[in-house]
């Protein structure tokens, strides 16, 4: 079992350090490590240089773009089975502290962190991988999802801006997948959480209240859309996006990563009419059914 962890990072190299310190120390499986860095203008590249540390950096686009960075290096670079996708203010204090968030990856798909000041609020359960808490709030310090639930989900959506609510988007397409989560009878959604070898640190936030509600209202805005994500939406972004890879090595050949990114969406619902009036995902759709009959994902 082959772990991928991404640490996205923002002008906190002091606190960076110390947590891939702290990775090292405590990690017990084998592990791949890859630091996202949003445009940091402190020494952050400048000593991952010189510790030698794998990164991607690139312009200051947020946190759900950056992730996407991680995201996109672990899901195509690595052949992690499972991916550990961290923020830069949680650290890891007790060994196996991987092994019980790659449990709780392979047993439930995906599981996210709960601050300890929500705990009061579980509706029920331990908080560790064979019993997860389910709670109403969840905080995207730290977010496990398998390599299984990923082609349904995909990537954070980038039309959040710089801060706050695209974690709860992203855990919510999980949840709605089927991973991590439950759908209550009022439809309101509840998530499966976990703190196990991991302390949230008292590091001042470098979001804004008013980015928090932008982003609060991009969140009900895309409540209805299908639940797999690009990384892009246009294909200016997807060149942005792409160039800030340019330098990592060969590309390791997964089917499902193929598809994703040959699939054209808009081809395959007018080719599938069945697919469109059944209102699934068409990458889902093919993915679960539509390889199997030999469908096409993009004109020939």
């Amino acid at each position: 079992m082959k772990i991928g962890i991404a640490i996205t990072t923002f002008n906190r190299i002091e606190y960076l350090i110390e947590q891939i310190r702290l990775i090292q120390k405590f990690s017990l499986n084998e592990y791949e490590l890859i630091v996202c860095d949003d445009g940091s203008t402190d020494e952050t590249v400048d000593v991952l240089n010189r510790e030698k540390i794998n990164y991607i950096t690139g312009k200051n686009k947020g946190i759900a773009w950056n992730k996407n960075r991680g995201i996109y290096y672990l899901a195509n670079y690595t052949q992690a089975d499972m991916f550990i996708l961290l923020d830069d203010d949680i650290f890891p204090t007790m060994y196996g502290w991987d092994v019980e968030w790659a449990k709780a990856a392979q047993i439930h798909g995906h599981v996210t962190f709960v601050v300890p000041e929500w705990k009061d609020k579980l509706l029920y359960g331990d908080c560790n991988a064979q019993n997860p808490g389910i709670s109403p709030l969840i905080a995207g310090s730290c977010i496990t999802v398998s390599r299984e639930a990923f082609p349904l989900v995909g990537y954070m959506d980038n039309r959040f801006g710089r801060y706050g609510h695209e974690h709860t988007d992203y855990s919510t397409r999980y949840v709605k997948s089927g991973f991590g989560g439950i759908i209550r009878e009022d439809n309101s959604i509840v998530y499966a959480v976990m703190d196990s070898g991991l302390k949230l640190m008292p590091i001042p936030s470098t979001g804004s209240p008013e980015e928090a509600r932008n982003n609060e209202k991009t969140l009900n805005d895309l409540k209805e859309e299908p639940l797999f994500r690009s990384p892009w939406f246009s294909r200016n972004q997807k060149q942005e996006f792409l160039n800030d890879l340019k330098d990592k090595s060969q590309i390791v050949h997964l089917k499902e990563w193929d598809i994703i990114r040959e699939f054209d969406q808009d081809f395959y619902l007018e080719t599938y009419p069945d697919v469109k009036a059944a209102g699934i995902n068409p990458v889902q759709h093919y993915i679960l059914y539509g390889c199997k009959e030999n469908r096409k994902i993009k004109p020939e």
